[in-house]
């Protein structure tokens, strides 16, 4: 069977990204909104985020299906 198309590689986070490890709780700015959330994957500048709903954020819920990639710039630890 062949794996065409479907690579495992191991992403290194830069020095900023080691502080957002998998499940750590952050709060971003969304078009002037802050948001929060929970790190589910970390990428080398960046983390895919899933997003906490709120009666607020419904728009970008289904806009973004609960899910966002942040730059670790732009996060804060809560």
């Amino acid at each position: 069977m062949s794996t065409f198309g479907k690579f495992e590689t191991t992403v290194v986070p830069s020095e900023i990204g080691e502080t957002f490890t998998v499940d750590t709780p952050v709060a971003f700015t969304v078009h002037d909104h802050l948001e929060t959330g929970i790190v589910t994957k970390q990428l080398k500048n960046s983390a895919v985020i899933e997003i906490n709903e709120t009666a607020d954020n419904k728009q970008l819920m289904s806009k973004s299906n609960g899910v966002i990639i942040v730059n670790y710039k732009q996060m804060k630890k809560i």
